[in-house]
C-alpha cells in the first residue's frame, strides 16, 4: 500500500437503501477500509456487499449495528430481542445464542463486523438513548451477558464490538444530539462502567467502540464549541455544553485506559462522527485527525469523508501525524480482516510476514454461509425465538388481579411514535369505550431512539392510567421506566421492545397461555 491507501483503510463509510453509489465511490476511489450498513433489506445488502468486495483492493470490514439481530437494520429479517429483554430471562446462555445466530445470519449476507454488544451499565432511568439497549444496571450481571454475546458472535467467525467506551449508561443526554458528561470518579469507573468492558476484553472481543462522552475525571481538557455547526439530528446551540471536556473519542488519556489498564490490543473505532456530541465541537477534518492522534484505529461515518481523509493526509505531510502512527492502525485493521477472510501470504511477506502489515493481503473472502439460513433461529430444536421472548416477559405488578385476560370487556389504547404494534392489537379484541370497559389495556411503544433526545409518555396515556388506575393494564414495549409516569396503575408488564416476537409473547402472557417468568434487570 502507498500512504493514500493506508489512510483510506482508517475510514468506514455508510451504506443504505438509496445511497449505495457513495459507498461504491469511497471503496473505489479512497480505498476505505470498511462500510457500515443502515436501513436496507438483507437481500439488497447481500448483493451490494458482493459488489463492494469485488471492487475493493483490500477485503472490507462490513459492519452493522445488530444489537437485536438482523431485523434491527434489515427489514426482511427477524428482529431479535433487545439486550434488556435477554437479561430479563436471567439466562446469559440465551445472549450467547442470540450472538451466535446474529453472526451466522450476518455472515450469510456478507456482514462480518457486528457493532454489538452494548456494554453500558444503564444507571440513569432518564437515559434516552441506551436504556433497553443495555443488559441492565448491575455491572457484574451486564458483564456476564456482554461476555456471552461476544462469545456467541465470535464463535461463528464474525467480529464483535463492545460499546460505548468508557460507558454511556449513566447519562441523560443523547450523544447523537449533544455531548453527555459522565461526571464520576476514577474509582466509580473501575467499580461500575469498566466492569463489562473488562469482561469483553477477557473474552477476546475483536473491537471496542469509543463513545462521544466527556469524562472529566479522565481528561479535563476543554472541548471548544464551533461558531457554526450542523448535524443530521438537528442539535440546537442551547443543547451544547459550553464548558464540556474532550469527548472520549478524541482523548488519548481515555483510550489509554482501554489500552493500558484493560490491556486491549484489538481494534478501536469511533462512534459515528456525524453525531452532535462531536460535530458541535470539531469539523470533519480536525475530528478525524484528533481521533487518530488519540489512538483510534478506524474513523466511523465521518460527516465528510473526503475532507477527513484530506485532513489526515495533510497531517502526515506536516508531521502532525507520523506514517508510523498510520501503520500501527493499519496493522490492527489487517489483523481484524484476516480473522474474517482467508489470506495467502505473498512472496514479499516471507515466512515471518516481514513485508509489513499490509503486504501480501490477497482477497479471498471467507466462504459465505448459505443464504437459506437467513431467518432461522437455531439448530437446537428445543429453543426458538418465541421461546426466548416468552421467558423475557416480566410482570412488575398486578395489584387488582386483572390478569389473565379472558372474557372481560376491553378498551385498548395504543401510544407509539412510529413503531407499529399491530401484531398485539390484532390479536386482542377490544372496541368498547373506556368508561364501559372492565379493563383498559394501554400498549406503550415508547423506547430509546437515536437522536430523539428524550423518552416521553404522552399526556393522554398518563391521564388514562391515573384516572382509571384500578382497571388499567399497561404493557411497555420499550422502556421499563415509563412506569414512573403512570401513577398507581394496577398492572404493569415489561415486554421490552416492539419486535413482533415480543408482541406475540406479550399477548400469550396476557391470556395466561405462557407464564411470566421474566425478572427486572433494573430497579423500578
Amino acid at each position: 500500500m502507498d500512504l493514500d491507501e493506508k489512510i483510506g483503510q482508517l475510514f468506514a463509510v455508510p451504506a443504505r437503501t438509496g445511497d449505495i453509489d457513495t459507498a461504491i465511490r469511497h471503496v473505489r476511489d479512497n480505498d476505505v477500509g470498511g462500510v457500515i450498513w443502515f436501513q436496507s433489506t438483507a437481500e439488497e445488502t447481500a448483493r451490494v456487499n458482493e459488489t463492494l468486495q469485488s471492487i475493493a483492493r483490500t477485503p472490507l470490514l462490513i459492519s452493522a449495528d445488530l444489537e437485536a439481530g438482523l431485523g434491527m437494520r434489515f427489514t426482511d429479517a427477524d428482529w431479535w430481542l433487545p439486550a434488556m429483554a435477554l437479561a430479563a430471562t436471567g439466562d446469559p446462555s440465551l445472549a450467547e445464542e442470540q450472538g451466535r445466530v446474529t453472526a451466522r445470519e450476518a455472515l450469510a449476507i456478507g456482514v462480518n463486523h457486528i457493532l454489538a454488544p452494548v456494554a453500558d451499565v444503564n444507571c440513569d432511568p432518564r437515559n434516552p438513548v441506551i436504556n433497553t439497549r443495555s443488559f441492565g444496571e448491575d455491572p457484574d450481571e451486564v458483564a456476564q451477558y456482554v461476555a456471552a454475546f461476544v462469545r456467541g458472535v465470535q464463535s461463528e467467525g464474525a467480529l464483535a464490538t463492545a460499546k460505548h467506551f468508557p460507558g454511556h449508561g449513566d447519562t441523560h443526554v443523547d450523544s447523537h444530539r449533544a455531548l453527555p458528561v459522565l461526571d464520576v470518579t476514577r474509582e466509580r469507573l473501575q467499580r461500575v462502567e469498566l466492569v463489562p468492558f473488562r469482561a469483553a476484553v477477557a473474552e477476546g472481543v475483536a473491537s471496542v467502540m469509543v463513545g462521544h462522552l466527556a469524562v472529566p475525571s479522565l481528561d479535563s481538557a476543554a472541548a471548544p464549541v464551533r461558531t457554526e455547526f450542523e448535524n443530521v439530528y438537528g442539535t440546537t446551540r442551547e443543547e451544547v455544553p459550553s464548558a464540556g471536556t474532550m469527548p472520549a473519542t478524541l482523548s488519548r488519556p481515555i483510550i489509554d485506559v482501554l489500552r493500558r489498564e484493560l490491556g486491549f490490543e484489538g481494534l478501536v473505532l469511533t462512534d459515528a462522527m456525524d453525531m452532535g456530541g462531536l460535530a458541535a465541537h470539531f469539523d470533519a477534518g480536525e475530528a478525524a485527525v484528533r481521533a487518530i492522534e488519540a489512538g483510534n484505529d478506524m474513523v466511523l461515518y465521518s460527516s465528510d469523508t473526503d475532507a477527513a481523509i484530506a485532513a489526515v493526509r495533510e497531517a502526515v505531510r506536516s508531521g502532525r501525524l507520523t506514517e508510523a502512527r498510520i501503520d500501527e492502525s493499519v496493522a490492527r485493521i489487517m489483523k481484524a480482516k484476516r480473522e474474517v477472510t482467508a489470506v495467502i501470504p505473498s512472496v514479499s511477506e516471507g515466512p515471518g510476514g516481514e513485508g509489513g502489515a499490509e503486504s501480501g493481503f490477497v482477497h479471498h473472502p471467507r466462504p459465505q454461509v448459505p443464504r437459506s439460513t437467513l431467518g432461522m433461529t437455531d439448530g437446537n430444536a428445543h429453543l426458538t425465538l418465541d421461546d426466548i421472548a416468552a421467558r423475557a416477559i416480566t410482570l412488575v405488578r398486578d395489584t387488582n388481579q386483572l390478569l389473565p385476560l379472558r372474557d372481560q370487556s376491553i378498551a385498548i389504547r395504543v401510544f407509539s411514535a412510529d413503531d407499529r404494534l399491530d401484531v398485539a392489537l390484532e390479536a386482542l379484541s377490544g372496541a368498547c369505550a373506556i368508561g364501559e370497559a372492565d379493563v383498559i389495556l394501554l400498549l406503550l411503544g415508547i423506547r430509546p431512539k437515536s437522536g430523539v433526545g428524550q423518552i416521553v409518555v404522552p399526556e393522554e396515556a398518563k391521564r388514562i392510567a391515573q384516572e382509571h388506575a384500578r382497571k388499567t393494564i399497561a404493557v411497555s414495549f420499550g422502556s421499563p421506566y415509563v412506569v414512573h409516569d403512570l401513577g398507581d396503575v394496577s398492572t404493569f408488564i415489561c415486554a421490552w421492545g416492539p419486535q413482533p416476537v415480543m408482541q406475540r409473547a406479550a399477548v400469550r402472557a396476557l391470556r395466561a397461555e405462557a407464564p411470566m417468568t421474566g425478572r427486572l434487570p433494573v430497579t423500578l
